[in-house]
């Protein structure tokens, strides 16, 4: 039983250091600014590391402190057992004895493992100060923070417990420590029990056979190079196991940027798809607004055609109207030179007869007045002709003008040129009258010659009277013919007005036509530039959804590089877990056994102890050799006493 308490009484303070965090270590710079979410979250990986080691330092001391209540509850039962060596008499002096070592050494054990619990609680409570400022910084975070600071509130509660064990296992290692200065006063009373103590011990020792000696150290050195093999590969294991964890650690920390990265991706491959479709969409508006501006141009250009044709065929008929006009006009030219010659034959042919019938007056004096009378007849008749003449020189005039301005109407100079047919076959008939008035006052004249010649008879005046009845009748006639034709050209200036008119509106149409053309070819060349415009931004949308199309391509392919590496380090972390999992198992085995194998060899000495000190009691002689070798043996039961006590510990944390 004493072994065993030795061995719960010290933990393993080498594995709890090396689980403990150095305090320089954990101390963060909290004065830089959390500026993007790349700090943000590794601010949270910190906190979440620091949390993590806390609870484990917490579980540790936790753990440490069980081992410590117990080792205190054994140390109280010794202090008993120091209380009773400090009253008994010297008969029991030996039991005593040893049991006094034991409280003190135990006392001082405990002393030193106290000391050591209390730094770590120090560690603990400046990495909470740590914490705290941390989680402060990340207040803005909401339920995340929230989160962080429930544990750190729960750790603080636990370590506030820890404390309070501290300071009661404290207060009873100051009772302890009183109660050992009580033998202050007693040194050379100690000494004396000591050396008493050394001779018996000695005396047993020399009690035993050297063949007992020798198996026993056997055993020892055995059950010593089996602690040493189960220490080394407890560190072994605990080094396999940090290495683990710092390698789960890791990639725990590389999963999370590898999720990051993949979230980052698929927010970047979405916003390149976004724009791709936006990308998409104003390129098919681009190409129906194109299509549709081609339309238009097609449009436009035939509408151009079709208004250059109308104005080439226009010019055409202006050309050929005015080649017709001119024409009209040469023809005219020679009608009114024609009448002017028939006019002229008629004058010279009216003065010979006005000749002729001057010298009938002088001849035919009887006849004069008759003659006077027809020859102011023939002058009437001749102003009338005159009259007539001048009249149909203005409306020919007239008709000049009015052919000349009206250049663009076919129609009306058709219906002109059947009018001058109609005059010029009115002119014939009035050319033909002349020549029969010629005629007649040439048959007159005859007729008057041979009146002179033959005398006047009441017969041939009445034949002469009725002769002029029927000249004055066609002159009637002339005249209502002349004054129908100035109807007619009445008629025709009421026309040419209204083709006038007509031809000025052709002419407003003609110049709107050539506005809109020409507003058409400014349109063309704006829409010739907008289109050109428009191809270049075409080329270069292309060219941006070609570079979107390959960096998408080089998205995806990283993509499917990122997901292999992940299932490679999916396997790689589970293949790791499975062997952490086989060796902890066989480590928990081999751990069992030599658990089972240690007990059974603390049977086993306890016996060899309980049969040398039989044998010892019979023998006194004392070797200072072999006391030196007790007192090697003694000094080094403490350490293996330790060794046992980490194997302990480990199987009680276990």
């Amino acid at each position: 039983m004493d072994n065993q308490i030795m061995l719960e009484r010290s933990a393993p303070v080498d594995d709890f250091n090396s689980v403990a965090p150095e305090p320089g270590f954990i101390k963060i710079d909290i004065s830089d600014g959390i500026s993007s979410c790349g700090e943000v979250t590794e601010g949270l990986g910190r906190v979440g590391k620091l949390l993590t080691r806390v609870e484990s330092d917490l579980a540790c001391s936790s753990q440490k402190l069980v081992n410590l209540s117990i080792l205190t509850m054994h140390v109280a039962t010794r202090e008993g057992d120091f209380e009773s060596f400090t009253s008994e008499n010297n008969s029991v002096l030996i039991d005593s004895a040893e049991k006094a070592l034991e409280f003190d050494l135990l006392t001082g054990i405990l002393d030193s493992e106290v000391k050591e619990l209390d730094k770590i609680i120090c560690n603990l409570q400046t990495d909470m100060i740590n914490a705290h400022e941390m989680i402060s910084s990340f207040r803005h975070l909401g339920k995340t923070s929230l989160e962080v600071e429930r544990k750190l509130h729960e750790s603080e509660e636990s370590l506030k417990k820890s404390q309070d064990q501290v300071s009661e296992i404290k207060v009873q290692c100051a009772k302890f420590q009183r109660a050992l200065s009580c033998l202050d006063g007693n040194k050379n009373w100690i000494g004396d029990q000591g050396l008493d103590l050394a001779e018996d011990v000695s005396a047993k020792i020399r009690m035993q056979t050297a063949e007992e000696q020798r198996q026993n150290l056997r055993m020892l050195e055995k059950s010593l190079a089996r602690e040493m093999d189960l220490e080394k590969k407890l560190t072994e294991s605990r080094q396999m196991e940090e290495e683990l964890k710092l390698r789960l650690i890791s990639s725990e920390q590389e999963l999370f940027c590898m999720v990051e990265e993949v979230t980052d991706f698929y927010q970047r491959h979405f916003e390149a798809e976004n724009a791709a479709e936006v990308l998409t969409g104003i390129s098919k508006d681009l190409l129906n607004r194109q299509q549709m501006l081609q339309f238009y141009l097609n449009n436009s250009t035939q509408r151009e055609t079709e208004l250059r044709s109308k104005l080439s065929g226009s010019i055409e008929n202006l050309e050929a109207k005015e080649s017709a006009l001119q024409k009209l006009e040469s023809s005219n030219a020679r009608i009114n030179d024609s009448l002017k010659a028939q006019n002229d034959s008629l004058k010279t042919s009216l003065t010979e007869a006005e000749d002729k019938l001057f010298l009938a007056d002088f001849e035919v004096f009887t006849l004069g007045e008759i003659l006077s009378s027809l020859e102011n007849q023939l002058k009437e008749s001749e102003s009338k002709l005159l009259n007539e003449q001048v009249q149909s020189d203005e409306s020919q005039e007239q008709h000049n003008v009015l052919y000349t301005e009206s250049n663009e109407l076919e129609n009306v100079v058709e219906d002109l040129k059947e009018k001058l047919s109609k005059a010029e076959n009115r002119a014939e008939s009035a050319e033909v009258k002349c020549k029969l008035l010629n005629e007649t006052n040439i048959e007159l004249n005859e007729e008057l010659g041979l009146l002179k010649k033959s005398g006047i008879t009441p017969e041939k005046l009445e034949a002469l009277e009725k002769q002029l009845k029927e000249s004055d009748i066609q002159l009637h006639h002339a005249i209502a013919s002349i004054e129908a034709s100035q109807e007619k050209q009445s008629m025709l200036y009421l026309t040419i007005k209204d083709m006038e008119d007509l031809i000025e509106d052709l002419k407003l149409k003609v110049s709107k036509a050539e506005s809109r053309a020409e507003n058409a070819e400014g349109k063309c060349t704006v829409l010739s530039e907008s289109n050109a415009e428009l191809s270049e931004e075409l080329s270069f949308l292309r060219g941006r959804l070609e570079c979107l199309e390959a960096s998408l391509n080089q998205a995806e392919e990283m993509k499917m590089a990122t997901a292999k590496d992940i299932n490679i380090h999916a396997k790689i972390i589970r293949n790791l877990l499975s062997q952490l999992a086989v060796e902890r198992e066989r480590l928990h085995r081999q751990i069992s056994v030599l658990a089972v194998e240690n007990k059974i060899l603390i049977v086993k000495l306890k016996k060899m102890d309980e049969n040398a000190s039989a044998v010892l009691s019979h023998e006194n002689t004392v070797n200072c050799k072999e006391f030196l070798f007790s007192k090697q043996d003694l000094v080094a039961a403490p350490a293996r006493g330790s060794n046992e006590v980490t194997a302990g510990s480990e199987v009680l944390v276990c």
